[in-house]
């Protein structure tokens, strides 16, 4: 029995088959780490997608309030502006006014003429 298996492990085909398996395990394994090193980085850029996502959610919302800030204050203005002026005119004068002044803004806002 002694005798067979230093005839096994001095025999090239052994050796070559024992060696192919050793690899087949090393690759299975490099494989397995490189899956659950993958698993990591997809979970990471899906954390960061998402804190991206709310950062720009939030600076969205914020430059959406600023410009409806800016608009308002436009009207206020131009309302302002059009009472001193129009004394003599009707409510409905100043209503139109009022209109149009905030279609110029609103226009200027969007990129319109």
């Amino acid at each position: 029995m002694r005798r067979r298996q230093e005839h096994e492990q001095s025999d090239p085909v052994v050796v070559a088959i024992e060696h192919v398996l050793k690899v087949e395990r090393e690759g299975a394994e490099r494989l397995q780490q490189s899956q659950e090193h993958a698993g990591q980085l997809l979970t990471q850029a899906r954390d960061q997608a998402v804190a991206i996502e709310r950062r720009a959610d939030a600076r969205i919302s914020r430059l959406h309030n600023l410009y409806l800030q800016k608009v308002q204050r436009e009207i206020d203005v131009l309302a302002e502006s059009t009472a001193s002026v129009g004394g003599n005119g009707g409510d409905d004068d100043r209503q139109a006014a009022l209109v149009r002044a905030a279609q110029r803004v609103a226009a200027k806002l969007t990129g319109g003429t």
